[in-house]
C-alpha cells in the first residue's frame, strides 16, 4: 500500500503515543454513513482536471466514464476533530492535496465522536465519476 505520508495533514499537536498508522485497511473500522462519501462525488470535475492533463494514474473505466475510488484513513480525536488525514491510494499528490483540503474546509465537522482518550483510526472512502465524452 502506497502512502504519502508527507502529504498527512497535522491538525493539531498531539502527546504522548500516538496509534501508528494501519497497515491492515480491513482492520479499520468505517465510519458507518460517512457524509464525505455522499458529497465526493460532486468534486469529480475537480479531480477530473488533474487526469486531463496526465499527472494521475488509477482511475478505471467504468460504463464509458472514468470512475476513481480512493481509500481515506482518519486518525480522530474522542470528540470528533480529525487529527490526521492520510488518503491510501490515490496515486496523485494533486488528488490527495486536494481532497484532502476538501474534507478539512467542509467536512471536518462530520466525523463520529466517542468520547475516547486517545486518538483512533477510522475509515472511508471518496468516489469520483468523470466523463471526457463529446
Amino acid at each position: 500500500m502506497t502512502m504519502l505520508l508527507s502529504l498527512m495533514l497535522a491538525i493539531a499537536p498531539m502527546a504522548g503515543d500516538v496509534a501508528p498508522m494501519p497497515q491492515d485497511l480491513s482492520s479499520v473500522p468505517v465510519i458507518p454513513g460517512w457524509l464525505g462519501r455522499k458529497v465526493s462525488p460532486r468534486w469529480s470535475e475537480d479531480v477530473a482536471r488533474f487526469y486531463r492533463r496526465g499527472e494521475c494514474s488509477g482511475a478505471v473505466n467504468y460504463e464509458g466514464s472514468q470512475l476513481l475510488e480512493i481509500d481515506m484513513l482518519f486518525l480522530l480525536s474522542g470528540d470528533g476533530k480529525p487529527l490526521k488525514i492520510a488518503p491510501v491510494n490515490a496515486r496523485c499528490p494533486e488528488v490527495e492535496k486536494f481532497v484532502s483540503g476538501r474534507i478539512l474546509g467542509s467536512l471536518r465537522n462530520s466525523f463520529p465522536k466517542n468520547g475516547a482518550a486517545q486518538p483512533y483510526w477510522m475509515r472511508s472512502q471518496v468516489r469520483f465519476l468523470w466523463s471526457d465524452a463529446p
